[in-house]
C-alpha cells in the first residue's frame, strides 16, 4: 500500500472517530435533558431539590394559663426545714423504696421468710429492723440475730445487705429513723445489745 492510501485510511478513522465522539455528545446532552425534565418535574430524587430549613419551628404560644397545684403529701427540699414526723416518713418511705428494689432477690426473700417464721410473723422482713423499734424487736424476739447470723452466712445474702447498708440514703435514714425513737446508744450495734 502507498503513502497515499495510508493517509486516506487515516483520514476515514478520524472522521469516524469524530462522527462517534459527536453521536456519543449528543446521546450525553439527550441525557442531561431528560435528567433536568425529570427534576423539574419532580420525579427523580436528587439533593438539589431537598427541601433545608436551618431556621427552628417556633412553637406555637399558649394562650391559656397553666395551672399548677403542688401535692399535699409530697416533701420538697426547697420546702425548708421539715418538721421531725416529715424526717421520719421521708425517712421510712427512702427505707422502703431501697427494701423494695432488692425484694425479688432470692436471698432476700429466704431471709424475710426465715425471719418471720422464727418470729411467728411479728416481724416480717428487713424493712422492720431498720424502723425506730429495733430494740424492742430484739428484746421480744432473741431468734432475730440467730437468723441474720445463718442468712449471713450465703454470699448472695451478704452481697446484697452490703449493697443495702452502704446505700448512703439507706444509712442516713436509718439514723434518722433510729435517732428519733432513741433505739441505739452511739456505738451499739443490735448484736452487743444483747
Amino acid at each position: 500500500m502507498s503513502k497515499k492510501s495510508y493517509a486516506l485510511i487515516i483520514i476515514m478513522l478520524a472522521a469516524l472517530a469524530y462522527m462517534g465522539g459527536f453521536r456519543l455528545y449528543q446521546a450525553y446532552q439527550r441525557k442531561a435533558e431528560q435528567r433536568a425534565a425529570e427534576a423539574a418535574a419532580g420525579t427523580a430524587f436528587t439533593f438539589q431539590n431537598v427541601p433545608v430549613s436551618l431556621a427552628a419551628p417556633m412553637p406555637e404560644p399558649v394562650n391559656r394559663p397553666v395551672e399548677f397545684a403542688p401535692a399535699q403529701s409530697a416533701i420538697f427540699l426547697e420546702a425548708g426545714n421539715l418538721s421531725e414526723e416529715q424526717k421520719n416518713q421521708q425517712a421510712q418511705d427512702t427505707i422502703t423504696s431501697i427494701l423494695e428494689d432488692y425484694s425479688q432477690e432470692p436471698a432476700m426473700q429466704k431471709f424475710n421468710e426465715d425471719l418471720a417464721a422464727a418470729t411467728q410473723g411479728n416481724v416480717e422482713g428487713l424493712g422492720a429492723l431498720s424502723g425506730v423499734e429495733l430494740v424492742k424487736i430484739l428484746k421480744e424476739n432473741p431468734q432475730v440475730s440467730q437468723v441474720v447470723q445463718e442468712n449471713m452466712q450465703d454470699p448472695e445474702f451478704a452481697k446484697t445487705i452490703q449493697q443495702i447498708f452502704t446505700n448512703p440514703q439507706f444509712v442516713e435514714s436509718v439514723k434518722q429513723l433510729q435517732g428519733a425513737g432513741g433505739a441505739l446508744p452511739p456505738g451499739q450495734t443490735p448484736e452487743k445489745t444483747q
